[in-house]
């Protein structure tokens, strides 16, 4: 029965949709399907069959969706012959709000003149997807207040298209900064979806939070107390909203989120206007009979033009019980710098080929591709005997472009102390062969005249040295070569080396490296014309490495091979080990490097030993901790040990230091601590160093640091196998405590002749309107003050300083961030500046304006006694300035804003009513001119009236 009833239907649908009638008279589209658009006509043609044997005259009657037109008439007749065709045309409009990607069905019938259905045929129209919508960035500058770390931003989103959209938002914000919903939600992956329905235009606030403001500022993670109070910077976060359809569409825009300082130095043709000077002062060894004392006197300036001006100048002063208060020397530096030269003198160097220090003058000076140089220094040799040191050099460079570069150097000694007359002269050249491949070359000249009066002599040396860097296909190699002979006057005399570095990259995270270093030295020294005991220095390295990289950090695994000769003791290593770091963003920094191996000295009749060296850093937030041990022999004095006394040392050392701040109590603590441990002596040594600092509101930094160190040498295992004796490695336990107090301050010198000037501004409520500060008017913090294209915001002291402005006339802007409701920014500022002024801007007191709306309800209400919700109905009022101020009114329709002086226009909104209701009167004219008046406003919303048809009803009527 079930299967009959399911065969009938079939047949029903089957013929309903090919539009048969039993008489032989049909309907067809000629296209069942169509695509059509909201801004075109939509158009078919009707096929009519007539396969009876009569005319037939019938009425076309279309259906279609509502709010659509149909460009025909119901009323029109056609006829069709028997066994005849006609084709007729039908042409629709879509509403315009119709929805795309929806199918909508339109309905033909053919109507007899006795309005006898007679056959009828579906169109199956699809509104094409008219996609037209918008993501907005709103805010495109937000502020974070100087007392908070988060901020918010607005997007406006709009669909103005006629299909609903889903959308991706994407966040790209830096890695300081969190982006969270309203609420205060985390957004997951910094991305979400949302669907834009047709016709809508919302606006959704989102919060950005800086991720150091997150945590509770302990004391491994508070900053410095001066470095908060410059704490400041950009953030920038993209914005992209992209079609989660599969569609190209996309929108967005970019919101930069600024943490202002109080303080600015502008940037100004004159310079700076003040000359800096920092002043330390420090005293050491307090509480003992070997005080010392030291002065440093130190700044920089800018002169405008990009000329620079630095300057150090040290004194340490000795007072002891023996030798009463000396002057132990000083320490002093100038240095004046501009685009084309520069000049220094007092105590300087230079480094060419070999290191030119003491106290002279140096400068140089560029002219278009070229530049030179010089320098003069003379130094004293050996405390307070009568020679010096000498030195004279000179230098010329060329810039040719295209990556060539050349200089040429040119050097002249005379040391006193060893008879020495020396001259120097090198050269060198560097090319750019491409963007990843670079050759540079170096030779050099020298000789020496020994001058003693016994038997002078000539040495004479040379030098020679090429580096080439190559990066290619993501291989890349840096390479060094060194020759010098055992005469060539250089800090690298005698010298001879070759360094290789090979990284190949093959895979993701993982790498190949091989390291080759060879070093020799082989230098004669002379002195008075005596040649010094020739000792020969071998250090010689091989290692290979294979790397990786994980979620949890870097890996690396290395076998190394040593072969050194230091202080004729001649040793060869091999071993390998493994170095570990973790990954950057993780709060626990470690790097720990294990490697072990044997070491065989070749000239000694000894068995290989085994070496070890383990060493750890940690670093959390402030606190770093470093743990390193030895076994086996870390130096020569180690590897002594072991080939004359059979001793294999060990070692153990640990250090730790951190930064402890306390922002309120303006207090800053770095305490520090070592201890070692060494096997060979018995001997440990310990050190703590508590270094406290307190930073004064008028910066001033006060610095007292204590410094208790023990050394406690015990039983050693020399004493037996030593000629010397016991006696020599008695034990012992030596302690000490030294005490060191210091201040620091900057002081700001005017410059004579400076045409720049400081700006302060002081933003505060003006309780009395006198546009003056008085005594118990409170400044107002985060205030946002510009000053031309310069913006600061204010401190707990209602403060902003503009250093170094020229002068001449600023308009000072100012603006609120902060809650500070009732009071008001004034208007801007134009200050002439001709001097170092202060500027006050006061916040005009606002008086409250409170309202109610009143709903009158009709005789015959459809509200009942409940009456409405009257609340987020939105009350504006308007200065004859155009300046605007509103608030949303309440559950009962009460409403409270506050409103500067001045002349207003008080208007409700209309549109948040429904037409049933209407205003008495939606806006009044307000004069708002003094605090002590209680301004109160009402608006009446009165319910339309509503007419209730009566009608009787009897038996005798009938209802139509």
């Amino acid at each position: 029965m079930i299967g009959v009833l399911f065969l009938i239907i079939c047949t029903h649908a089957k013929a309903q949709n090919n539009s048969v009638v039993a008489n032989g008279f049909t309907l067809t589209f000629v296209n069942g399907t169509t695509i059509g658009s909201v801004d075109e006509v939509a158009t078919n043609v009707l096929r009519v069959k007539n396969g009876t044997s009569r005319r037939v005259t019938f009425s076309l009657d279309i259906s279609s969706p509502a709010g659509w037109s149909t460009l025909s008439s119901r009323d029109k007749n056609y006829t069709v012959a028997a066994n005849d065709s006609i084709f007729i045309p039908v042409r629709i409009i879509p509403q315009k709000n119709a929805e795309g990607n929806v199918n909508y069905f339109v309905n033909a019938s053919a109507v007899s003149n006795q309005n006898i259905l007679l056959a009828s045929t579906p169109w199956n129209l699809e509104i094409k997807k008219f996609s037209q919508w918008r993501a907005n960035v709103v805010d495109k500058v937000a502020y974070f207040p100087s007392t908070a770390d988060s901020t918010s931003f607005r997007i406006n989103f709009t669909n103005t298209g006629n299909s609903n959209e889903d959308v991706y938002v994407f966040f790209s914000p830096p890695v300081k900064v969190n982006i969270t919903d309203s609420q205060g939600n985390p957004i997951a992956e910094n991305a979400f979806s949302m669907n834009l329905p047709v016709g809508v235009d919302t606006t959704l606030r989102f919060i950005a939070k800086l991720t150091s403001g997150k945590e509770k500022e302990d004391f491994f993670s508070a900053k410095p107390m001066m470095e908060q109070e410059t704490d400041e910077g950009t953030y920038r976060v993209q914005i992209q909203v992209k079609d989660n359809s599969g569609g190209s569409a996309s929108s967005g825009g970019r919101v930069e989120l600024l943490r202002l300082g109080n303080e600015i130095k502008a940037e100004s043709e004159e310079g700076n206007s003040s000359i800096p000077i920092t002043m330390e002062f420090n005293s050491y060894n307090i509480l003992s009979q070997f005080t010392n004392f030291s002065l440093d006197l130190y700044g920089d300036t800018d002169l405008a033009l990009n000329k620079n001006l630095r300057y150090y100048y040290q004194t340490i002063i000795s007072n002891s019980a023996y030798t009463g208060t000396q002057f132990l020397g000083s320490y002093r530096f100038v240095q004046y710098t501009t685009p084309k030269y520069q000049v220094a003198a007092g105590d300087i160097g230079d480094n060419m080929e070999i290191l030119l220090n003491g106290t002279g003058i140096k400068g140089n000076y560029r002219y278009d591709k070229f530049k030179v140089g010089g320098i003069y220094v003379r130094r004293q040799q050996n405390g307070n005997l009568e020679n010096y040191l000498t030195n004279i050099g000179a230098r010329v460079g060329y810039n040719g472009g295209k990556g060539i570069q050349l200089e040429a150097q040119a050097v002249s000694r005379k040391d006193e102390f060893n008879d020495i007359d020396g001259s120097l002269a090198t050269v060198e050249g560097s090319y750019r062969i491409s963007q990843s491949q670079r050759l540079s070359v170096n030779a050099g000249f020298s000789q020496e005249k020994h001058t003693q009066s016994t038997n002078p002599f000539v040495t004479t040396g040379y030098g020679f040295g090429a580096r080439y860097t190559v990066t290619y296909k993501g291989i890349s190699l840096a390479s060094q070569a060194r020759l010098n002979s055992p005469n060539f006057l250089s800090q690298y005399r005698g010298t001879t080396s070759l360094n290789v570095n090979l990284r190949y990259p093959f895979k993701d995270g993982q790498f190949f490296s091989l390291k080759t270093d060879l070093n020799s030295r082989n230098a004669e020294i002379y002195s008075k014309g005596f040649l010094f005991p020739k000792n020969e220095f071998k250090r010689n390295v091989y290692e290979f490495q294979y790397g990786w990289s994980t979620e949890s950090g870097n890996f690396v695994l290395f076998p190394r091979i040593h072969d050194d000769e230091v202080l004729g003791i001649k040793t060869f290593t091999t071993g390998g080990g493994v170095l570990f770091s973790s990954n950057m963003q993780s709060k626990f920094r470690i790097y720990s490097r294990f490697y072990t191996g044997f070491t065989k000295a070749k000239d000694y009749d000894v068995d290989p030993y085994l070496v070890a060296r383990w060493e750890n850093t940690l670093r959390y937030k402030n606190l770093n901790v470093t743990a390193r041990y030895y076994y086996g022999p870390y130096n020569v004095l180690d590897n002594l040990r072991v080939v004359e006394d059979g001793i294999n040392p060990q070692s153990a050392y640990i250090s730790a230091f951190a930064n402890l701040n306390f922002r309120k109590a303006r207090l800053s603590v770095r305490p520090t601590f070592n201890v070692g441990y060494e096997s060979v002596l018995a001997r440990v040594r310990s050190n703590f160093s508590p270094m406290l600092t307190y930073y004064s509101k008028n910066d001033f930094q006060f610095t007292l640091t204590g410094e208790l160190f023990r050394i406690n040498q015990g039983e050693s295992p020399l004493p037996s196998v030593n000629a010397l004796g016991d006696g020599v490695f008695n034990t012992y336990t030596q302690s000490n405590f030294l005490l060191r107090f210091g201040i620091k301050k900057t002081f700001n010198v005017k410059r004579p002749g400076s045409k720049s000037h400081d700006l302060e501004v002081v933003v505060f409520k003006d309780l009395n309107g006198n546009n003056r500060r008085d005594v118990g008017e409170d400044f107002v913090n985060d205030a946002l003050i510009t000053v031309n294209d310069m913006a600061l915001m204010t401190n707990d002291q209602g403060v902003v300083i503009f250093k170094n402005l020229t002068q001449g006339e600023y308009k000072i802007k100012s603006d609120v961030l902060s809650n500070v409701e009732g009071w008001f920014k004034g208007d801007g500022q134009t200050v002439l500046l001709d001097n170092d002024r202060t500027i006050f801007i006061p916040l005009k007191r606002g008086v409250q304006v409170k309202g109610n709306i009143i709903l009158q309800q009709a005789q015959y209400s459809a509200l009942g006694t409940d009456g409405m919700n009257l609340s987020g109905i939105r009350v504006n009022m308007t200065d004859n300035l155009g300046n605007s101020y509103s608030a949303l009114s309440g559950q009962g329709g009460e409403f409270n804003l506050y409103v500067p002086f001045g002349l207003y226009t008080i208007k409700v909104n209309e549109q948040a009513v429904d037409e049933q209701f209407q205003f008495a009167q939606s806006s009044y004219t307000l004069n708002v001119n003094n605090v002590n008046v209680n301004y109160q406003v009402t608006f009446y919303l009165i319910e339309k009236s509503r007419r209730i048809n009566i009608k009787k009803f009897d038996n005798k009527e009938d209802n139509k």
